[in-house]
């Protein structure tokens, strides 16, 4: 994983994993592999996408959601998301934040390819996807802003889209290059560059303590992984009855049930020891958040509910 603060990190050494192998993500993948990139590996959910890649490249196929856990991101210096969906840079900078690894989004609007890093390895008060959410605060031409409303993704011709994408993809390369090599130092930024007229802005991200992803976090977040089985045996529950009324914020929507705060007693009345449709839970213990990770404990460990109740024991 990358390291301290402006630290070099050689090319050849870097493992990256790239989410998307379309348009942006190809030529991305083309660009780490002129530049010498040690590892990279490809995550696509549609196989015959990635079909070009196969021959040089471990392709994992599926979504990433599933596919790229908190434990295997821990083991790359870059994540890069190049899907062209909102919902999909939302959950990877999710998935980023709390695995505590550095992150890069690439995504084009119009004739504008923008690339996003936000290096929570090395600093953990980086922003993150989320306070960026505002396009309004990045200076950019007039021209360039006259073009993104004139020609939108809905209008934008084949060949238009075609080179926006290569630029975005060449663009995240080359910012990528730019932190190994210690160029931007590890603050967050935010890199726009109009295809058709060559014209960019470059813009640093402060974090904003009222972001709903990152605003309340303590970075790194510790990491408990657990098994996802949601049941309370009744000595424990009897012993630590307000374990029950612990309450978690969920990765993932459950038909009828908040993602913001969500109660154990509503996941054991509600699952019965079973496994809920989640991949991890942000809870609070010791007045600090931490995350219970159910995609990487063995089917033999303690029950979720009881590992959270024993964190309220003495010496834990």
């Amino acid at each position: 994983m990358a390291a301290a603060q402006n630290r070099r990190l050689p090319l050849a050494g870097l493992a990256i994993a790239v989410v998307g192998a379309g348009r942006i993500g190809s030529e991305l993948i083309r660009n780490l592999g002129l530049m010498g990139i040690g590892r990279i590996d490809v995550f696509e959910r549609e196989p015959h996408v990635a079909d070009p890649l196969r021959s040089r490249y471990a392709v994992h196929e599926g979504d990433f959601w599933d596919t790229l856990t908190l434990t295997g991101l821990q083991g790359y210096d870059f994540a890069v998301c190049t899907v062209d969906c909102p919902t999909a840079r939302q959950r990877m900078n999710q998935k980023c934040v709390v695995a505590n690894a550095n992150l890069v989004q690439a995504w084009t609007e119009g004739t504008l390819a923008i690339v996003g890093a936000y290096p929570f390895a090395a600093q953990p008060d980086s922003a993150c996807f989320e306070c960026d959410s505002s396009r309004a605060s990045i200076p950019m031409p007039i021209a360039a802003l006259k073009l993104a409303v004139e020609e939108t993704p809905a209008t934008a011709g084949p060949a238009t889209r075609i080179a926006t994408a290569s630029v975005a993809g060449a663009l995240a390369a080359a910012l990528i290059a730019r932190i190994a090599a210690g160029a931007h130092g590890s603050v967050a930024r935010r890199a726009t560059l109009d295809a058709t007229l060559g014209e960019g802005a470059s813009l640093e991200i402060p974090r904003d303590p009222r972001c709903r992803c990152c605003g309340s976090l303590q970075r790194p977040v510790p990491i408990v992984q657990t098994r996802n089985r949601w049941e309370a045996a009744a000595s424990v529950a009897h012993t630590c009855p307000e374990m029950l009324n612990q309450r978690l914020q969920l990765s993932d929507e459950i038909e009828g049930l908040p993602v913001d705060s969500c109660c154990v007693r509503e996941l054991t009345a509600r699952f019965h020891g079973g496994p809920i449709p989640a991949k991890f839970a942000l809870t609070e213990v010791g007045g600090r958040i931490i995350c219970l990770d159910f995609e990487e404990r063995e089917s033999g460990s303690a029950p979720a509910a009881s590992r959270v109740a024993a964190s309220h024991q003495p010496g834990h």
